[in-house]
């Protein structure tokens, strides 16, 4: 048996609250109370709008809306969500259920049985843009007033609400109501899983691949001895640990030495036009230049004679 979502929806950055009291169908579609809302709000749907419950998002940056019903999103009593309309000026409404009960005999759904006070006009620049709006409406005087006179929104009345006009906009005929029949909130939902995108790869056609069997399958091969490894990789036999050894201590020796001339001449240039340790990593190639650059600047260890500075002598500092 079919179900309805009682569901009240207000505006809370707006004083006085702005709210609603809508009845749907508990299988309507995301995309379909979105439509309810508009409707009852008084809203024109004329811009992006998005649906968040239990940190997921439907509508627009989000899930598809037509894939969702009310009762999944919102799926009991005291169960709440959040709709923003306009991601410019940022209309936020918040969304709580009710009540869940079944339907009324001879009562059309969706229905509007209770709010107050009108819906913001559209595009009036948010809550803020509301309030100007609002003080120039009662002050009936400045560039703002002349501005909502020719936009035709002087006479907007804030306390207006009339129910009987949503529900009418909301009922079956097509005069009436302001999308194209069916509704967003008669339409059924949208099944996911036969619809496809531009670019997406055609659906397998359920044919074989044709694969031929009497190839034995490839064993995996056995892996080598580490001899054998370092024999292919070289013709010479690997060397002893010590002699290994020795070739790291010589090449961290020879590093050593070349960043103790680097040193050297980074200071001989220092001394020599002032230059900061930034200025001189700009010379030096390599990633990381401006570590090595003061890395170098302190190490004055196995520094030949001919390129020692003289001792005493002052030099700019590194940074």
């Amino acid at each position: 048996m079919d179900s309805v979502h009682q569901i009240r929806v207000w505006m809370p950055e707006i004083e006085p609250v702005v709210w609603r009291r809508i009845h749907v169908y508990s299988h309507t579609t995301m995309y379909g109370l979105h439509a309810v809302i508009q409707v009852a709000m008084g809203w024109d749907d004329s811009h992006l709008w998005s649906f968040g419950a239990r940190w997921d998002h439907y509508g627009h940056n989000g899930e598809e809306a037509s894939a969702y019903t009310v009762a999944q999103v919102l799926p009991e009593v005291g169960s709440s969500a959040g709709y923003v309309y306009d991601f410019g000026d940022h209309w936020v409404h918040h969304l709580e259920v009710e009540k869940i009960h079944r339907p009324a005999p001879k009562t059309q759904y969706p229905r509007c049985s209770a709010g107050r006070r009108a819906c913001p006009p559209e595009d009036c620049g948010g809550p803020l843009g509301y309030e100007r709006t609002l003080r120039a409406i009662r002050s009936r005087k400045g560039p703002r007033y002349r501005d909502l006179r020719e936009w035709g929104l002087h006479k907007y009345n804030p306390a207006h609400f009339d129910r009987d006009e949503v529900n009418r906009q909301l009922s079956d005929d097509p005069k009436q109501c302001r999308y194209q029949m069916p509704a967003p909130w008669q339409e059924d939902v949208l099944d996911l899983s036969s619809r496809r995108y531009p670019g997406q790869p055609d659906p397998p056609t359920g044919q074989g691949v044709d694969h031929p069997e009497d190839e034995p399958e490839e064993e995996p091969a056995e892996p080598e001895p580490a001899d054998e490894v370092v024999n292919a990789l070289t013709t010479e036999p690997p060397p002893s640990v010590t002699d290994a050894v020795d070739a790291v201590l010589d090449a961290l020796d020879k590093v050593d030495q070349a960043r103790a001339r680097l040193g050297a001449a980074l200071r001989a240039e220092q001394q020599k036009t002032g230059a900061s340790a930034n200025e001189l990593a700009a010379r030096v190639r390599g990633a990381m230049s401006r570590p090595l650059v003061l890395r170098a600047l302190r190490h004055k260890d196995d520094v030949p004679a001919d390129e020692q500075q003289p001792a005493g002598t002052p030099h700019p500092r590194a940074e």
